[in-house]
C-alpha cells in the first residue's frame, strides 16, 4: 500500500511540475497556519499564481529528478535534506525569489535551500540573487523604452519643427489680418465722408 501511495504522489508531483522552467526548494520553518496562508496568498498574488507544496523528500526527489533534472539528480541531495517545501509555477523563479526575499525579512526561520531555473541548479545564494533581476514585465518595459527611445526623440524633434512652422504661419496670418483690418477701416471711413 505504501509503495502504491508513493507512486501516486510521485505521479502527482510530476504532473504539477511538467513544463515548468524552475522550482525553488526551501525550509519554511515553524510557520503558523495564519502565516502559511498569508505566505501562500502572497505567492499567488505577487508571483503570478505560484504555489507552495510541502513535500516528502524521497518522493519529491523522485518527481524532481524526472521533471526537472534528467541527468543530474545528484544536485538535489543537498537541497532536499531536512524539512522541505517547493515553490513553483506562476510567473517563474524571479518573482518567486522576490516574494521569498520579502518574507525572509519578516519571517526569520524561512530559509531558501536551492532551486532550479531553466534546467540549471542554483545554490541558495544564487536563488537570492534572482530577486535582484528584473521580472518579465520590467524587462519588457526596458526593452520597449530602448526601442522607442530614438523614435520618441525623432517625434519630439519633428513636433518642435512643425510646431514652429505653425506658429510662424499663425503669426504671419495675424500680421496680414491686422494690416487688412487697418486698410478696411481706413477705406470705409474715407468713402463714408
Amino acid at each position: 500500500m505504501a509503495k502504491a501511495l508513493k507512486r501516486m504522489m510521485v505521479a502527482e508531483y510530476e504532473r504539477e511540475l511538467e513544463g515548468l522552467d524552475g522550482v525553488i526548494v526551501l525550509d519554511t520553518g515553524p510557520m503558523t497556519v495564519e502565516a502559511s496562508q498569508e505566505f501562500r496568498r502572497d505567492l499567488r498574488e505577487k508571483a503570478g499564481g505560484a504555489r507552495l507544496k510541502i513535500i516528502h523528500n524521497r518522493t519529491g526527489r523522485l518527481a524532481l529528478e524526472h521533471a526537472l533534472f534528467g541527468e543530474n539528480p545528484a544536485a538535489l541531495e543537498e537541497a532536499l535534506s531536512g524539512p522541505s517545501a517547493i515553490v513553483f509555477g506562476g510567473d517563474g523563479p524571479i518573482p518567486i525569489a522576490k516574494v521569498l526575499r520579502e518574507w525572509k525579512r519578516k519571517f526569520k526561520p524561512l530559509r531558501v535551500k536551492g532551486g532550479v531555473a531553466e534546467g540549471e541548479v542554483l545554490a541558495a545564494n544564487e536563488v537570492d540573487g534572482l530577486a535582484d533581476l528584473p521580472d518579465l514585465p520590467q524587462m519588457r518595459g526596458m526593452l520597449l523604452s530602448t526601442v522607442l527611445g530614438p523614435a520618441r526623440g525623432i517625434a519630439s524633434s519633428l513636433q518642435a519643427v512643425y510646431g514652429g512652422i505653425a506658429r510662424a504661419l499663425q503669426a504671419r496670418i495675424d500680421q496680414d489680418g491686422d494690416a487688412a483690418d487697418g486698410n478696411d477701416e481706413g477705406g470705409d471711413g474715407g468713402s463714408g465722408e
